[in-house]
């Protein structure tokens, strides 16, 4: 399956998904969002972080997070 996606859809594919705790310090997820723990346990991505990203680095974040849930 050949799918087209341009920075727009990646940065809306990562932010639909949350890592899982074992990739809370990794380097690129940490640097892009952040965890609320506590009463609201929640993964919030931040949104300019991920715009400063290439397209690659997004699909590998994605990736990255997909193969570890």
């Amino acid at each position: 399956m050949i799918v087209d996606l341009d920075k727009h859809d990646l940065i809306s594919l990562v932010k639909g998904i949350s890592p899982p705790y074992s990739l809370f310090e990794h380097p690129l997820v940490k640097e892009c969002g952040s965890y609320t723990g506590g009463f609201s346990d929640k993964w919030t991505w931040h949104t300019y972080k991920l715009k400063e990203l290439t397209e690659e680095t997004l699909y590998n974040l994605y990736s990255l997070i997909k193969s570890n849930q």
